[in-house]
């Protein structure tokens, strides 16, 4: 993993920064009642889809992105 990419939000299990911020209701975790207490972040890993509390930034490439999922028309 590039030194760059140790600065920004990323997985810890893949080393993917392609994350996207998700609600903190959705992490678990040992500590995840304290992070969502100090309102720390939540992530998801797209490829690994590995779920995280983060206090690193996102990536500006991957702000620049969309990841979000289209809702199906009903």
């Amino acid at each position: 993993m590039p030194f760059a990419h140790s600065l920004v939000a990323h997985c810890a299990i893949c080393g993917n920064i392609e994350v996207k911020r998700i609600a903190s209701d959705l992490a678990d975790g040992f500590a995840a009642p304290l992070w969502r207490t100090l309102g720390v972040p939540a992530f998801r890993c797209i490829p690994c889809r590995h779920k995280f509390f983060s206090v690193l930034p996102l990536s500006k490439v991957v702000q620049d992105r969309d990841y979000k999922i289209d809702k199906i028309a009903s």
